[in-house]
């Protein structure tokens, strides 16, 4: 598949059952929440995608497996230069149409449940449940980024200049009181 046909709406289940695989690219411009975060031009930036849909044995549990890697232009929060950002995921998340499911899960897995605001807005509760892909993966790249970029080694050249502090010697305040003291006796 291109780039063009990468599928943003998908219905998880039906999907599964076909064994849906999706490998390829995608500009980084089409990832919005991620590309706020991008300084300067981000039109050559690419996310390199491999994806699948599988389902469990009891056909209740979409198991939706990924790697996503790219890098993203981000404000260095130390010298306000740029700084490359390298994402790199790989991520096995479980889509669940039913809560219920979810303590069939690992502890620690990460899911997602599905269709509760589809079947709201849609007003139908029988809708198949649909997942929008690029906003699965675009979190998954999202969950790595840095609050703070920072280069590993970076001057500090936005900073003022350190310059020599001369310590003045002060006086220690018990000595002082016990000075006092001994002049009272």
């Amino acid at each position: 598949m291109s780039a063009n046909t990468f599928p943003a709406q998908i219905e998880p289940f039906k999907w599964a059952e076909q064994g849906f695989k999706w490998s390829g690219q995608l500009p980084l411009s089409r990832f919005v929440r991620i590309a706020r975060e991008a300084v300067g031009s981000i039109d050559d930036q690419l996310i390199n995608i491999d994806c699948k849909l599988s389902m469990d044995a009891y056909h209740r549990i979409v198991w939706l497996d990924g790697h996503v890697e790219t890098k993203v232009p981000m404000e260095c929060q130390r010298c306000l230069e740029t700084v490359e950002i390298e994402l790199v995921s790989d991520f096995h998340l479980a889509l669940v149409d039913d809560e219920s499911l979810i303590e069939r899960l690992d502890e620690d897995a990460d899911f997602i449940v599905l269709g509760e605001s589809e079947a709201t807005t849609k007003g139908s509760y029988d809708a198949p449940a649909t997942a929008d892909l690029l906003a699965l993966i675009e979190d998954e790249l999202l969950l790595l980024m840095p609050l703070s970029p920072k280069h590993d080694v970076c001057e500090h050249k936005h900073q003022p200049a350190q310059e020599e502090v001369v310590e003045e010697k002060r006086d220690n305040p018990f000595e002082v009181l016990a000075a006092l003291k001994g002049k009272l006796n």
